[in-house]
């Protein structure tokens, strides 16, 4: 109901979105060893596309609520932030200063 909040929240969204999938090459090459390297950034880039064609299609869930795509697309950071804590190099260990 509020045409600011939600412009600004999707400029920053769309912002997040385009700043996180450039850098997710960066980074995914980091990430894995070198015997499964090219497989894990395949396999980033592929997820990062997939979810791109999906975004348009959850979209189309508003015509059933309003809330409905903003839940999803709400809940799925925090499912991904909530599972990064059980990854093995995360585990028991605090957080870098």
């Amino acid at each position: 109901d509020q045409p600011m909040a939600t412009t600004i929240l999707a400029i920053t969204g769309k912002f997040t979105a385009s700043a996180s999938f450039s850098t997710s090459y960066v980074y995914a090459a980091e990430l894995f060893p070198t015997v499964v390297r090219q497989t894990g950034v395949g396999l980033c880039s592929m997820s990062a596309r997939v979810a791109g064609i999906m975004a348009p299609l959850i979209r189309l869930l508003g015509q059933y609520h309003q809330s409905v795509p903003m839940a999803i697309f709400g809940s799925a950071p925090v499912v991904g932030g909530l599972l990064c804590v059980l990854l093995p190099e995360t585990r028991g260990t605090d957080l870098a200063d």
